[in-house]
């Protein structure tokens, strides 16, 4: 389906999806603060867990809706840039539903609980000290990762904004009336 602007569906996965990016992000940088081992920091790293949980969830009923709704036509002719942007994108989808399966795996594969709400999710990978080692490096090597990624979709979206003077940012905002 083609559209020129998004769905609003889609617009509140987004800014709900940024919101949770930002506070998984902020309470993992707070946990350092704190002694290793303290019930903070303990805390910290339970609702990081929650939060990429949250995250995971929502960005599959995102992908769903980008399926249902579609997404409009790029605004720029370049074709090189139409490249870019969706690799960005997809890269970015794909991080955000990867990091919080690499948590589960890692926390797992270390013999410990993942809860979700006062719920524990059963026990799906027997502890194993060399697989979470790998999951957790590659959980916190993609996770700063995801820092730049969302810098340059930041960025890009400012350039879109300010330079190139056209409607790319404000579809995402719905600031935009189109007749679709």
């Amino acid at each position: 389906m083609l559209r020129n602007h998004y769905h609003p569906l889609s617009i509140v996965f987004h800014w709900f999806i940024f919101i949770l990016v930002v506070l998984a992000l902020g309470v993992i940088e707070l946990k350092g603060q704190f002694p290793k081992g303290s019930e903070p920091r303990e805390l910290c790293k339970t609702i990081h867990g929650l939060f990429g949980q949250l995250i995971f969830f929502a960005m599959a009923l995102r992908l769903l809706a980008r399926w249902i709704y579609g997404v409009p036509e790029p605004l720029n002719l370049n074709r090189a840039l139409n490249i870019f942007a969706k690799t960005m994108h997809w890269a970015l989808y794909v991080l955000l539903l990867a990091l919080p399966i690499m948590g589960f795996v890692f926390l797992q594969a270390g013999g410990k609980e993942v809860h979700f709400f006062g719920w524990v999710w059963p026990e799906l990978i027997t502890p194993n000290l060399a697989i979470k080692k790998i999951f957790k490096e590659a959980h916190e090597w993609l996770g700063n990762a995801l820092y730049f990624l969302i810098g340059i979709h930041a960025a890009s979206a400012l350039w879109h904004h300010y330079i190139l003077k056209d409607a790319t940012l404000r579809r995402m905002l719905n600031k935009i009336k189109t007749s679709n």
